[in-house]
């Protein structure tokens, strides 16, 4: 078998457009994502304020992001993903 057989896509890098209560801090739910397994990186930027909400850019980078962790922990600090406006996929090596 050649090498590109042994190769599979993985989620890299993926950019959301997010909506979280204000009360939330960004720094938890930062420190959060961060603990799923497979993200290397967190960076968010709160990009709007109203008086109950505030909107975010969030960009996670890692090995392989599991969007369904990404989610439940976006559920667990009350966090809407409004949408996906980025991702990379690579290949990796199988292990």
């Amino acid at each position: 078998m050649s090498e590109e057989e042994y190769m599979e896509p993985r989620l890299t890098r993926i950019m959301l457009d997010a909506l979280k209560p204000r009360e939330i801090s960004i720094t938890d739910l930062a420190l959060a994502l961060g603990e799923i397994d497979g993200i290397e990186s967190v960076d968010i930027s709160v990009t709007e304020v109203d008086a109950k909400t505030e909107t975010l850019k969030i960009n996670l980078e890692g090995s392989e992001i599991e969007m369904e962790s990404v989610e439940e922990v976006m559920n667990e600090y009350s966090t809407a993903i409004r949408s996906i406006d980025g991702v990379s996929v690579r290949k990796v090596k199988r292990q």
